[in-house]
């Protein structure tokens, strides 16, 4: 009873202490703060709490573990001393990270994170760059830490439980049943209870205004995911191994046709864009990509008056690396995932950005939890002006992960109704991902453990033929370029190498009344990846495409295409009649194919990796 009082303490102490330094936080930002409604301010309150709760039961861990390490001592006086030290120690902690905090986002708009505390490798630049504020900010939150240590001791501390344990049965129910419980408890507050994604950033993110986000994220849980997220920055870059000359001529060469005269296939000088991504359709669900039969047929139809991409491919293996490439054009890298870590992500250029200068509505629709790999966060903070998942969906049918995809489709449909034109909007699909739980009968049968994907897949695509027919007498439906794309393949019948070019390549379908005549029913066979695709839309809406996007016009004539890939532990480079990948855990290439010089394909993929990461390094 003593420890669940001490607990219960515990916790609304530090809420409290968060609390307090977010006020003060936002004391400082009165001005960016001000242009936001009562509601949003009010909303940052109930969004924060999983993730100070997250950070609270790490704390608590330790302590438990201490506790329990008591229970057996004969001497145990010293044990609430060292908790007390251990607990004083992360209060002042914190407020050296909130004065830091308030310090960082006055100059960089960011949280303290990794790459602020890098600089610390060199504190004279530190002090040297603070300014008498930022001396004076650090002073009041190291302040308001003093007056909690206080509170602390008087009102928490003096509810420690002390336990002791002489009997050998009751030690080992101690030992055996009650610490795997409490530790079970603590990870559940660890992870934010029993859903499926852990928490993270994304479960604090609600807002477009960026700072309402940064205020609701706890700032000791912000810096410890920064630093393990970072993990590989410090070694800084580990694909290092050519001279800044050869990594600029070979990259310059990459691009050279950039700004190349492109083929101009829309009708429409600002049509609506509709993306609909779909979840893990590989082209070998697609026949006319080399793919199997009868899997989706509608898919198919719509090829006959749309423009398909037929050596089109994915740059990585996962969800959110695939949308920080559609969106940013960024390349992915094996270990890291630039979005996950908000203070480069929010960084980086993207296509609603250049299009919302134009006048474009953007939005996102998803049936499931936007919380997975940080995407909620990226696309808040990337400045889109609506985003829903599954928690603006409950009373729609749903699986194991999320609406059943023909039921989002509809209400895609719906949404789409109801956005100001030109939009661009969003509809990330669902039911072809694990476990599979779509409501409708499996069919087909390719005898081979891929199965349930597969009927998952054939499922989507049904989904898919009915949306697109249901809204072609929609009035925006006239002005409206759809974007049909993959987020990434999947394993399937045809048993793809797990670095096989093969395996990265995806559907990528345009389509709609503002294609020209002449592109409807027809293909394009450039070799182009998911960095390509802002780049090229832009192109066509006569846009200037930002100097930070890595992708290229997938419809310049006279670009020869390349794809930038990285899988689990190995990276490569695809070109039309060459490609190659290389394990980092092998050591050795794993794929091999070469047009001409060998050598080329692998250098190219090398300072690839070593200048794209670079710049990863330095957002």
């Amino acid at each position: 009873m003593q420890f669940i009082k001490f607990t219960f303490r515990f916790i609304v102490f530090w809420l409290c202490f968060f609390l307090v330094n977010r006020i003060v936080f936002a004391l400082f930002f009165l001005e960016e703060i001000g242009h936001a409604s009562i509601v949003e301010i009010l909303t940052i309150l109930p969004k924060s709490i999983p993730l100070d709760i997250s950070f609270i039961s790490y704390l608590l861990v330790p302590i438990v573990l201490l506790l329990w390490i008591s229970s057996f001592l004969k001497k145990q006086e010293f044990i609430p001393k060292v908790i007390y030290g251990l607990v004083a120690f992360f209060i002042l902690l914190t407020g050296v990270i909130a004065g830091g905090e308030v310090a960082l986002y006055s100059e960089w708009q960011t949280k303290l994170n990794f790459t602020a505390l890098s600089h610390f490798v060199n504190p004279s630049e530190v002090f040297k760059t603070a300014s008498t504020v930022h001396v004076f900010t650090n002073v009041i939150f190291v302040f308001i830490s003093l007056v909690f240590i206080r509170i602390y001791k008087k009102k928490v501390q003096v509810e420690i439980p002390i336990i002791k344990v002489k009997n050998s049965l009751k030690k080992f129910a101690l030992s055996i049943i009650v610490l795997p419980f409490l530790l079970g408890v603590l990870l559940l507050g660890i992870r934010g209870g029993f859903q499926p994604i852990p928490v993270n950033l994304s479960d604090a993110y609600f807002s477009n205004k960026i700072i309402l986000n940064d205020i609701a994220v706890n700032p000791n849980w912000n810096v410890l995911q920064s630093i393990l997220k970072s993990e590989s920055s410090f070694k800084g870059n580990p694909y290092e191994k050519y001279s800044s000359y050869e990594v600029e001529s070979l990259m310059a060469s990459l691009y050279a046709n950039r700004e190349d005269t492109s083929i101009l296939i829309l009708n429409s000088v600002q049509p609506n864009i509709v993306f609909i991504i779909l979840e893990s359709w590989s082209a070998d669900n697609v026949e006319s990509l080399g793919g199997l039969d009868g899997i989706t047929p509608n898919f198919k139809a719509l090829e006959n008056d749309g423009l398909l991409f037929t050596n089109f491919y994915s740059n990585g293996y996962k969800s959110d690396q695939g949308m920080s490439s559609i969106f940013s054009s960024f390349p992915v890298f094996p270990y890291v995932s630039i979005i996950n870590q908000s203070d480069k992500s929010r960084k980086l250029p993207c296509l609603n950005k250049s299009l919302a200068e134009k006048g474009y509505h953007s939005s996102y629709f998803f049936g499931g939890q936007l919380t997975y790999g940080n995407i909620k966060g990226y696309l808040l903070s990337q400045g889109f002006d609506l985003v829903k998942d599954e928690n603006d969906y409950q009373d729609l049918p749903s699986g194991a992960l999320g609406v059943h995809d023909e039921f989002m489709f509809a209400e895609f449909k719906e949404e789409l109704k109801q956005l100001p034109e030109p939009f661009m909007s969003t509809l990330f699909t669902i039911s072809s991902h694990s476990p599979y739980d779509f409501p409708a009968e499996h069919k087909l049968s390719f005898n081979s453990r891929e199965d349930k994907y597969v009927n998952s897949v054939a499922y989507t695509d049904k989904c898919l033929g009915n949306f697109m027919e249901s809204v072609r007498q929609e009035d925006w439906y006239a002005n409206t370029l759809f974007v049909i794309v993959a987020d990434h393949s999947h394993n399937s019948p045809m048993k793809r190498r797990v670095a096989q070019k093969e395996k990265f390549h995806i559907p990528m379908l345009w389509f709609g009344n503002v294609l020209k005549n002449e592109f409807k029913g027809s293909s394009w066979d450039k070799v182009s990846s998911h960095i390509d695709i802002s780049p090229t839309i832009l192109k066509q809406l006569g846009i200037k495409q930002p100097s930070d996007f890595y992708g290229v016009d997938a419809l310049n004539f006279m670009h020869k295409g390349f794809v930038p890939y990285s899988f689990i532990r190995g990276y490569g480079m695809i070109r039309k009649n060459s490609n190659y990948a290389y394990s980092i855990n092998y050591k050795k290439p794993l794929e091999e194919k070469y047009e001409s010089d060998s050598n080329f394909i692998i250098k190219e993929s090398e300072i690839f990796m070593q200048y794209s990461f670079h710049k990863y390094l330095n957002y």
